[in-house]
């Protein structure tokens, strides 16, 4: 029923790295972190360089404008201590994790090249005293088996078989001996160093295509390290690994790459969309709206009504907006102008629906000026019929559904930071205050269809106003109460989400109640999408959010030294806040249960778009997560 577009948070006209960002989001200084990432190919890694402000009792920051330096005090999202010097004793966690990192990423280099698995080049990697570990479990049993995969885990009366580390890292790759494009990876999410010697915890995944098809294994590994020195490179004691699965894809791919047959025959296709943002932000003015940020979704439907689904695509300002309409041989031709949609203004997200009951999709856009509306004539051709301008705060994502059950589809308009205003130019993220928990956002708005394409802005009287100043990301309507009407879902950036329960007053009139911490479902965390479906198969709407799932932001934020003069409940906000994606189960009772890591899928990476469906036709709802940042021309292929 809802329908919702995620997008990126907002940056200034320069240069934005993702180690930045990791920077802000997860309270850590760049200098002192770093996952480590193994490839078959050689990758290029990017830093950033932490600047060291003097200390300062009481530090300032200032904005700087064309005209003037305004100062003002720090927001209190990152420790000070660790900012300023992240090698001093305080934060060793930090420098240790750089050096077990570039241990790691060693191994990972010769696990993916077997030419270099030799005993001379693993000893530059383990301690002498390295205690036999088991890399690969034997006995394993199927947990999972259908067309596509097969799923394996180790038995759970098995008994590990410790191996000396050369026997375990070839018994480990030995699956892999036909593998081509081999991947590694490691990712450290907790480093101690009070327990004798220190103990690291990583993920571990190693993947490659076989002949048969593909392989993967992952799985949990705690390290124990000899670190004598911190001049000096840790070398492994012991390994110990927990939750092993091994996947095998058996189907061949479930998917297969069709662009360049759909789009063929259409030179602007690749002029426009193999261009990468540095490409574009180079060569169009930023007053037309191009940017880094990547706030650009697409929509589906049929817009000429012959059946097939047609695409719109949304582009930043100076691009015209695309809309593609599907032929029966598969392939599309472009009607953006012909469609006079065409449109060059920046636009978030669009979306296709009904709007006038005339049996055709008309669309919507959120673009950065408002919302604009427009008329289908039946053949996939459209008219502007009326727009809306939001001077608070740019609209991002848009969420349809009947809300009032009179027929029409109503607009929930989601926006993510104010405006900019002239003192802000230079600024890349806004600032969300508090950092995790923050309510000084955008303004979101509700529309109401009045018919006839007039449109009322009834946010205020119906209840949606409040806990309404937040960085929403992503909005979708589902009844989960299973009352008959539906309810709201926001999935907000820092900080916590919101239930809009559709109730009725004491006068019978609509209201619409923020019920998501009575339900168990604020998800303090980095919310960026929201997807509905029956997870656990008992007829009753779950939900699943995803957020972003950070290694650096879970060592550093259960370190002791964290934010040590903030609450318990307040460190644990931080902690949550590195989690990762969340499952929320229907109790029905009107609250719902958190099987997030029970199931098993809070690991969503920065997980900006979620999706349930049924991907293996099994009659069972299966997730879907998309992730990554910004891809570069000699980007990996790897999210």
């Amino acid at each position: 029923m809802g329908i919702a577009q995620e997008s990126w948070l907002a940056h200034s006209e320069s240069t934005m790295r993702a180690v930045d960002y990791v920077f802000i989001l997860f309270l850590l200084a760049a200098a002192v972190s770093c996952d480590s990432e193994d490839r078959a190919q050689a990758t290029n890694g990017s830093s950033a360089e932490s600047e060291k402000p003097k200390p300062d009792p009481k530090p300032t920051a200032t904005v700087h404008t064309r005209n003037e330096e305004i100062p003002f005090a720090p927001i209190g999202l990152v420790d000070q201590a660790l900012h300023q010097e992240p090698a001093r004793d305080a934060w060793q966690g930090e420098v240790f994790n750089d050096l077990a990192s570039a241990q790691l990423k060693a191994l990972g280099k010769i696990l993916v090249h077997p030419a270099k698995l030799s005993l001379e080049n693993l000893q530059k990697l383990i301690h002498r005293d390295f205690r036999p570990s088991e890399l690969q479990p034997g006995g394993l049993v199927v947990v999972h088996q259908d067309a596509a995969f097969v799923v394996k885990r180790p038995a759970a009366d098995q008994r590990p078989r410790a191996r000396p580390f050369l026997e375990g890292v070839r018994q480990l790759v030995t699956p892999f001996a036909e593998a081509r494009e081999l991947r590694t990876e490691f990712k450290i999410y907790s480093v101690a160093l009070d327990a004798g010697e220190p103990v690291s915890n990583s993920w571990f995944q190693i993947s490659g295509r076989t002949p048969g098809g593909a392989l993967a294994m992952r799985a949990r590994w705690r390290c124990h390290w000899d670190w004598p020195s911190p001049d000096e490179p840790p070398t492994l004691k012991a390994i110990a690994i927990s939750e092993f699965e091994q996947t095998e894809g058996v189907g061949g791919p479930l998917f297969s790459d069709v662009t360049k047959t759909v789009f063929r025959g259409l030179p602007e296709f690749p002029k426009q969309f193999n261009h990468g943002m540095d490409y574009w932000t180079s060569r169009l003015e930023s007053r037309y709206g191009i940017g880094l940020s990547g706030w650009h979704g697409l929509a589906v439907g049929d817009v000429n009504g012959d059946g097939l689904d047609d695409l719109y695509v949304c582009e930043p300002g100076g691009l015209p907006n695309r809309l593609y309409i599907s032929r029966p041989d598969g392939t599309v031709i472009d009607a953006s102008a012909l469609s006079g949609t065409d449109f060059r203004v920046q636009t978030q997200c669009a979306l296709f629906l009904d709007l006038d009951n005339d049996g055709d999709q008309d669309l919507t856009l959120a673009t950065t000026l408002g919302v604009i509306f427009m008329e289908n004539d039946g053949r996939g051709g459209f008219v502007v019929k009326g727009s809306k301008l939001i001077p608070e705060a740019a609209p991002l994502g848009l969420a349809a559904a009947d809300f009032d059950l009179d027929g029409d589809l109503d607009l929930y308009v989601g926006c993510y930071s104010l405006r900019r205003s002239n003192v802000e130019e230079g600024q890349i993220l806004g600032r969300p205050i508090p950092y995790h928990d923050a309510n000084n956002g955008g303004r979101n708005v509700l529309f109401r269809n009045d018919r006839s394409w007039r449109f009322t802005d009834a946010t205020r009287e119906l209840g949606l106003d409040q806990n309404n100043r937040r960085f929403t990301l992503a909005a979708s309507w589902d009844d989960y109460d299973d009352d008959g009407d539906p309810d709201l879902y926001v999935a907000n950036d820092y900080g916590r989400n919101n239930l809009y329960r559709n109730d009725r007053d004491g006068n019978g009139d609509l209201k619409f109640v923020d019920v998501a911490k009575k339900a168990g479902v604020e998800d303090i965390s980095a919310g960026m999408s929201v997807t509905w479906g029956d997870a656990d198969g008992d007829g009753d709407r779950d939900l699943y959010v995803s957020n972003m799932w950070s290694s650096a932001g879970n060592r550093v934020a259960y370190q002791r030294n964290f934010q040590t003069e903030a609450g318990e409940t307040a460190r644990e906000e931080f902690q949550r806040h590195a989690r990762g994606n969340s499952l929320f189960l229907n109790k029905g009772d009107g609250t719902f249960a958190d099987a997030s890591l029970t199931a098993g899928v809070a690991m969503g990476r920065w997980a900006w778009g979620s999706l349930f469906a049924d991907l293996n036709n099994d009659g069972r709802n299966d997730l879907l997560v998309a992730n990554g940042f910004i891809t570069q021309p000699d980007d990996t292929g790897d999210l």
